[in-house]
């Protein structure tokens, strides 16, 4: 079997929500990077997990860690000045694993089915994402104007984790840096490169935290799982 590393991007610094670094934010009494720990430590396709956390943050980053104590290798290293950069720092850290999960401690409620599905493409074809198709009708605006209805069949909304070849993400970064690509995310760089991505089925429940209302909402999932 592939050796798989997984990147933890957890060093945002959570401006739009407002509560310090999103890694400590605590939902369900427990932090977002307890979360991340919690899903990935438990599988046994996982051998390598690497936190990128807040520069400045990186002792308690190493204490919700050692509290956590898991049973797979983790490594904490401080991010960069973006998410890509940091992303990037995390993935030299996991040198000579086959494959790379990239996974946004904001999204704190993935799960391992989730994971695999996103794993069992990405060992296929090198990439892969998890993706949700829109429900709604999606409108390009501009200047406050209907500009463009666009075809919401051809659309999805991009979740992590992310999965890839480490060579392929590897070389997506580097190319990246080369040319100044600044990228949503890590499928936009490998698709940059000519590399095909793969779409998985996204999950509804994937939540990304951004906002105070998000937070609600993920409190009220989490209380319906734990009652199921």
């Amino acid at each position: 079997m592939s050796e798989v590393g997984v990147v933890v991007a957890a060093a945002g610094s959570g401006t739009r929500l407002g509560r310090g670094s999103k890694a400590f934010v605590e939902l369900g009494g427990r932090s977002l990077l307890e979360w991340a720990l919690a899903l990935f430590d438990p599988m046994p396709e996982v051998d390598r997990i690497v936190v990128v956390g807040p520069p400045t943050r990186l002792e308690r980053v190493r204490v919700v860690v050692e509290r956590a104590s898991p049973r797979t290798p983790v490594e904490v290293c401080p991010g960069g000045e973006s998410r890509q950069a940091s992303v990037r720092l995390g993935l030299a850290r996991l040198e000579g694993t086959e494959l790379v999960l990239v996974h946004d401690a904001a999204r704190p409620l993935a799960t391992p089915e989730l994971v695999r599905r996103v794993l069992a493409a990405a060992r296929q074809t090198g990439a892969a994402l998890p993706g949700l198709a829109c429900r709604d009708a999606v409108k390009r605006v501009e200047a406050g104007l209907l500009a463009e209805s666009l075809d919401r069949t051809r659309l999805v909304l991009a979740q992590t984790p992310q999965g890839f070849r480490y060579r392929v993400l590897e070389r997506a970064h580097f190319q990246a840096a080369d040319s100044g690509l600044v990228g949503d995310d890590d499928a936009q760089l490998v698709a940059a490169t000519g590399h095909p991505v793969a779409v998985v089925p996204g999950d509804p429940g994937n939540l990304k935290l951004t906002a105070p209302e998000d937070l609600e909402l993920m409190e009220a999932l989490v209380r319906a799982r734990s009652e199921r």
